[in-house]
């Protein structure tokens, strides 16, 4: 019995890294497309280093997301913030009301708010890029004009 319990803690523990060899699978993924568009776009290659800065600090929010929710959300799963209480204002005596109390890392790192900090940084990256695209010309086009221009010195007295 004891090897049987500890095969499946050890399988358990295996699935904890699953959602981390996603992430790395898809942050290559989106670094070789982020590659690929500054190529395309002409936009200036410290963009390949932001996307990595972002992929980067995605990682141990992954992480700690795997472990503080214990691996990937499953269907039947025991939640230990569920809260099943009687209902008061119902009127079936034998109505349930289910409300959920996260505590501490459990609030924080949810796969909700994992999910929303990947769309925050991928939004990030966008605005980023697409100022770039907007703003680079001009900028560089100013700076050229300031170059060319000499100022007007005044002789010394």
């Amino acid at each position: 019995m004891k090897r049987i319990m500890r095969a499946l803690r050890e399988i358990h523990r295996r699935l904890l890294w699953v959602p981390v060899a996603i992430y790395i699978f898809f942050s290559i993924l989106a670094y070789q497309a982020s590659h690929h568009i500054i190529e395309r776009q002409d936009l200036p290659i410290w963009f390949v280093d932001f996307a990595l800065l972002l992929l980067v600090v995605g990682l141990p929010i992954i992480l700690t997301t795997t472990i503080v929710q214990e691996g990937i959300p499953r269907l039947g799963r025991s939640d230990p913030s569920l809260n099943i209480a009687l209902a008061e204002d119902a009127s079936d005596p034998d109505a349930l009301e289910v409300g959920r109390t996260p505590r501490g890392l459990w609030a924080i790192f949810t796969w909700r708010n994992a999910a929303l900090g990947g769309v925050a940084a991928f939004t990030l990256y966008l605005l980023v890029a697409g100022a770039w695209l907007l703003l680079a010309e001009q900028l560089v086009d100013d700076a050229q004009k300031a170059a060319v221009e000499e100022p007007a010195l005044e002789p010394p007295n």
